[in-house]
């Protein structure tokens, strides 16, 4: 019987643990990118009426990958007042670099739970009396503990991506020199080897507040869509 209630009790606790340590997996809810993002600028405030074009690299030309990037970026541009227009009348240039690597493997260890001893117990029966004599009928229960019992590890691969976002001035930019106006760089690390699942929250990152402090580096971190 004693044996019995400790094995109840045990898996009782344990469906406890488990409950507890599936909410909190479920509290993280959306994926997330942090993004370091670090830009340089001199860009003309506000940018409310001011015009652009993209400028594409000869490997970026005819690229939807770039296309559907660019769309991320003129989407961002124009909620802050600027419009794309033909180049003969864009005011400012922008180029996009973007890429990841190979992916880095890294070992982690994580703790192993599981019960740990016991942290109390208690007798509960009835005294049966028959004269001079007298018989106990009794169970001790014993309260188990639960924690870290040891580790284990896991492997998993990281990839680092990058964003580089150039904007340059047209009317002042000749071929013997550029004009840049803005300088903008994103990194990111993470699980996700796909360039194009966390490229979109890359951006958007590099779009906080933008153009933002010059010189300033910023962590950002913003929910995959």
């Amino acid at each position: 019987l004693v044996i019995e209630f400790e094995k109840s009790v045990s898996r009782r606790h344990m469906r406890n643990l488990i409950i507890v340590m599936a909410a909190t997996a479920l509290c993280g809810c959306a994926a997330q990118v942090q993004t370091k993002v670090t830009a340089f600028h001199e860009l003309d405030q506000p940018l409310t009426g001011k015009t652009f074009i993209f400028i594409p690299t000869k490997e970026q030309e005819g690229s939807l990958e770039y296309r559907s990037y660019a769309k991320t970026v003129q989407s961002e541009l124009e909620k802050r007042g600027m419009t794309l227009v033909p180049f003969n009348q864009a005011t400012y240039g922008v180029f996009m670099f973007y890429g990841i690597d190979d992916g880095k493997e890294i070992i982690s260890t994580y703790p192993i739970f599981g019960q740990t001893g016991t942290s109390g117990a208690y007798t509960s029966g009835s005294v049966t009396t028959y004269g001079n004599t007298a018989s106990v009928n009794a169970t001790t229960y014993k309260t188990p503990t639960y924690g870290v019992v040891g580790s284990g590890t896991s492997s998993d691969t990281v990839f680092k991506r990058y964003l580089n976002i150039d904007i340059v001035d047209i009317k002042k930019s000749t071929n013997e020199k550029i004009d840049k106006v803005y300088e903008g760089k994103a990194i990111s690390s993470g699980s996700s080897g796909t360039l194009s699942v966390v490229m979109p929250a890359m951006i958007r990152s590099v779009f906080d507040e933008f153009p933002g402090k010059s010189g300033a580096t910023k962590d950002i971190i913003k929910n995959l869509e």
